[in-house]
């Protein structure tokens, strides 16, 4: 496989004014050669006007401010579109609340020498989850169901701490994406599942935020469920439902 070279990092905020200098702060850290893009969707606690002071501090980080909340999953689509148009060889893509700590980011970048796809797991041996057992429970059913309705055999289908080498996104990028929230996440383990059999997991930690409060809402949930079995239904008879 050819080398990685260029890499950019990625995340999405909304509200993450505690937590976003000390995580850009931290990716610098442990990998100084990537470029890190971060997009904004006009968070009402002054994280874009943050976001704009540290691109003064750090070359090699952009920003891009959205007019309002358009979704988690088009955030991610969009930074996936902006690697492939500027030829990034990688992508990383992270949470901005800390649950996705930088110091992985050598081992991602490691890994993604040899792998098209590579995710950090909290449910292989050596990861673990740092929230209590009723979101545990949620979390380890959830990943369950996608693994056995869409026939993955990664255990860890949900968490956004992933990276992707360029010829895979190209491919992703070719799908019909139907998800715009959370859902996204386990849509895009799904193509990259149906794409490449070149894929690995590592473990993390996942820890819960100790700052800002947690943005997935019941309808993200039952919209989740609803794209879960649209997905299944496409596995199973080629054709996506109520397209």
């Amino acid at each position: 496989m050819n080398d990685i070279n260029k890499i950019l990092v990625f995340t999405a905020t909304f509200n993450e004014a505690d937590n976003i200098g000390k995580l850009i702060y931290d990716i610098f850290s442990f990998a100084p050669q990537v470029d890190v893009m971060v997009i904004d969707d006009n968070s009402p606690d002054g994280t874009g006007e943050i976001l704009d002071k540290l691109a003064t501090t750090y070359s090699r980080l952009s920003v891009v401010h959205r007019k309002g909340k358009l979704g988690l999953g088009t955030a991610h689509l969009q930074a996936m579109e902006y690697s492939v148009k500027n030829n990034y060889d990688a992508l990383i893509t992270m949470d901005a609340d800390f649950s996705h700590h930088p110091k992985y980011l050598p081992q991602m970048l490691a890994l993604l020498e040899k792998f098209d796809f590579v995710i950090g797991s909290r449910y292989v041996e050596g990861g673990g989850v740092g929230y209590g057992i009723i979101r545990i429970f949620i979390s380890k059913t959830a990943n369950i169901l996608v693994r056995t309705l869409l026939s993955i055999k990664l255990k860890e289908c949900t968490t956004s701490y992933r990276g992707f080498r360029k010829d895979l996104l190209v491919k992703i990028l070719n799908n019909k994406i139907i998800s715009t929230g959370y859902s996204f996440f386990f849509e895009m383990v799904y193509f990259v599942c149906t794409e490449t059999k070149n894929v690995t997991e590592f473990p993390i930690y996942f820890a819960d935020r100790t700052e800002g409060e947690s943005k997935i809402s019941k309808r993200e949930i039952i919209y989740g469920v609803t794209t879960l079995f649209k997905l299944f239904i496409k596995r199973v008879t080629g054709y996506l439902p109520f397209d």
